[in-house]
């Protein structure tokens, strides 16, 4: 049977994605769920798993190439003899746009001889931008597949320009461009606060119960779990009742995820990423902690794990002490919950009813009108409230 790998789309605002690296080469027998190659967006770098087993038959598209979204990147077979038509799997080669000309040479980088016959190595948007920023490519050293100038490597240099003493007294107004990350998290917010009717919900828990058990968990089982790991289990098992809160609207309809892929922001110098926990609601609550601290490594690494895309995002502010704050939700997601910090407050408690300080957080839930409204979106959290201070719910899902 042949499988064709095509460039994933991890969101709205990608729309092509550059091959990095190879991590398998042709004739290899590939896994499923087993990294296959290295590839980049507007965001980060990713670790591309293989969402099928099988022989890598053919690399279609080579390394330090950037292609359309979906475009087939690569062929699997069953085995090591099977026929296949690369045409028929998908788009043809020629479709394919290369980031530069010059990737297939071996060349190396190198600036321009005094006879003009050597290139300046760069892709079509750095040399555009260098145009835009009146940056001089020889003096810029590229960082990319075989020494080749990127877009990035152009903004720093703008910005190192910028940053150098001003021969003027009175220095210039500083002015540096804003990374490819920035861009297109700019985008996809603007995009969602344009188009989607948000309404938010906020709710308060009681997380007493659940930190005591945390850490009679780490002491008597050497479990070590974060607030973020019962977070992130909490609200997928939530998720499940809750349809409405784990889908994407696809013309008049909505479209309901068969699974529920909790993304959790990360920050980034600047900018975040959302690295994925696939499956979440499937998984026990020890193993979801190590893929969770895996990932978020991963991430704060500039590089996101797997293929999956997020059907729903928590961001977690609360280790700064920010008590409450609202998210904007993350486009096709339909809800996202921001959670403040977990602070001791005097409240009633108990029965018969007396006062104590407790161990509170406040969550918010943010959620696109035209997909649910306030009645649904506080039955979630009503439930994720009851299911978070529950130690008998939380025990069942370790």
């Amino acid at each position: 049977m042949v499988k064709p790998i095509v460039m994933p789309k991890y969101g709205l605002q990608q729309d092509q994605g550059t091959v990095i690296r190879w991590l398998k080469g042709e004739g290899e027998r590939v896994k499923r769920g087993e990294a296959l190659l290295e590839l980049e967006t507007d965001k980060a770098v990713f670790e591309y798993e293989s969402p099928e087993a099988g022989v890598l038959r053919k690399i279609v598209v080579g390394e330090g190439t950037t292609v359309p979204v979906l475009s087939v990147i690569a062929v699997l077979t069953d085995s090591a003899d099977e026929p296949f038509d690369v045409g028929a799997a998908g788009p043809a080669p020629s479709a394919v746009t290369t980031a530069s000309s010059e990737v297939a040479s071996a060349m190396p980088a190198a600036a321009p001889a005094a006879g003009g016959e050597d290139r300046i190595r760069s892709s079509p948007a750095a040399k555009k931008l260098a145009k835009d920023l009146g940056v001089d490519l020889a003096t810029v050293k590229g960082t990319g597949p075989g020494g080749r100038i990127t877009r990035e490597d152009v903004e720093q240099a703008a910005a190192a320009r910028q940053a150098a003493p001003a021969a003027a007294s009175t220095p210039a107004e500083s002015r540096r461009p804003l990374s490819r990350m920035r861009q297109a998290i700019g985008r996809a917010m603007s995009e969602s606060k344009r188009n989607i009717p948000h309404f938010y919900v906020s709710a308060e828990v009681d997380m007493t119960d659940a930190e005591a058990w945390r850490r009679r968990v780490a002491s008597e089982r050497g479990i070590r779990l974060s607030v973020t790991d019962v977070l992130v289990k909490a609200a997928a098992m939530t998720l499940a009742k809750y349809p409405a809160l784990n889908a994407s609207l696809d013309g008049d309809a909505m479209a309901a995820h068969g699974g529920v892929h909790i993304g959790l922001a990360v920050g980034m110098e600047d900018g975040l990423l959302v690295p994925v926990i696939a499956d979440a609601h499937a998984r026990p609550m020890a193993a979801l902690a190590k893929e969770r601290a895996e990932a978020v490594e991963a991430a704060r690494g500039g590089r996101l794990r797997g293929a999956a895309q997020a059907t729903f995002t928590i961001s977690n502010l609360g280790m700064f002490g920010v008590t409450s704050f609202i998210a904007i939700v993350n486009p096709p997601e339909s809800a996202a919950l921001a959670v403040g910090a977990i602070l001791p407050q005097v409240r009633p408690f108990g029965e018969p009813l007396t006062i104590a300080v407790r161990q509170v957080m406040q969550v918010t839930l943010s959620a696109d009108h035209r997909l649910t409204d306030g009645m649904l979106a506080a039955q979630y959290l009503q439930d994720l409230k009851r299911n978070l201070e529950s130690v008998e719910t939380l025990e069942g899902w370790l």
